[in-house]
């Protein structure tokens, strides 16, 4: 029997893989672009299978030719690149995510875990949101996270398949090159980190839920573990800083440890206009922490940006940054 990650050669599918690896588990790494560099440490312990969520007897024979009982359901199009392409979008995180579900239904598949988004809330949230509050995205990616989340309810209630699920903020870390309305936070502390100026694309007190890359593989694995009967809330927040950081609190903190980081400020339209629906500061995330017991091990914003610098200085070339 062996664990699936789908998306699994992207930030945190590669991260999951080495530390399910490490527990001895048989993984199973399912991607539409094969970059077999990254998990090259490993890549006598991994299996790797280059396909697309679009195409139903890909994910078919992925799940059934490898005998799958656990999946990570983590392939999706990314916030930005959908909402320049949202028909491409809809296939590969709606459909897509059906036909993972219908997949585990149909072969046995015991546990899926789906990672969602604090961007399936939207409009009217207020400045704190917690896992009860009403979902209302305005983006074509919050949407598909919303549906997901769904559709993974209807499928624990139906056919008793054991899914879970959690809402990660903006998932920063060295070396992501796909563009998001939270970008500014790691590629801020990547230039400084590299000696190089950075024009930052936000106002100085934009601010956006983040979670730092290593608490989020650390969740969805403490969310994987945690005993089925503490499984109540089944969809869960998780949260690191509250309030979120600005990109002036950011750059400051970048300072203590790099004091001649250069920074400028130029807002683009553009994502500021994504900013203007977005009100939330606080995310509440305290069901996860009584029924599973998350906890952050970045919960400050200095240990963070210490962390990831030191990431970035250490391993270039891992992270494509040489």
């Amino acid at each position: 029997m062996s664990i699936l990650i789908t998306g699994g050669m992207g930030f945190i599918g590669v991260g999951l893989a080495h530390e399910l690896v490490a527990k001895g588990q048989d993984v199973v790494l399912f991607d539409i672009v094969i970059r077999p560099e990254r998990v090259a440490d490993i890549k006598d312990n991994v299996k790797i299978i280059q396909g697309d969520l679009k195409v139903w007897p890909e994910v078919m024979n992925v799940v059934r030719d490898n005998k799958v009982e656990d999946i990570f359901h983590l392939g999706a199009m990314l916030s930005v690149p959908s909402e320049i392409n949202p028909w491409g979008s809809f296939q590969t995180n709606v459909v897509g995510t059906m036909h993972m579900m219908e997949a585990a239904r149909l072969f046995g598949v015991k546990k899926l875990i789906f990672p969602s988004s604090v961007a399936s809330y939207g409009l009217d949230t207020g400045e704190v949101v917690t896992d009860v509050t009403l979902q209302r995205p305005v983006t074509i990616y919050g949407a598909s996270k919303v549906y997901g989340e769904l559709l993974g309810r209807f499928y624990r209630r139906r056919f008793d398949l054991d899914f879970r699920s959690l809402r990660y903020g903006g998932v920063i870390g060295p070396g992501v090159k796909t563009p998001g309305i939270a970008q500014f936070y790691p590629w801020m502390i990547e230039n400084a980190a590299l000696g190089k100026p950075f024009e930052c694309f936000v106002t100085e007190d934009t601010a956006n839920p983040v979670t730092y890359f290593k608490d989020a593989i650390r969740a969805t694995l403490q969310l994987y573990d945690a005993p089925k009967k503490n499984i109540k809330t089944v969809c869960y927040n998780i949260n690191e800083f509250s309030p979120s950081p600005t990109a002036r609190e950011l750059e400051l903190t970048i300072r203590k440890f790099i004091p001649d980081a250069k920074v400028t400020y130029k807002p683009d339209p553009v994502v500021m206009a994504f900013h203007k629906n977005q009100t939330m500061k606080v995310v509440d995330d305290r069901r996860a922490r009584e029924e599973w017991g998350w906890r952050p091990l970045f919960s400050k914003l200095e240990d963070m940006v210490a962390d990831f610098i030191n990431e970035v200085r250490t391993k270039p070339q891992y992270y494509g940054l040489a």
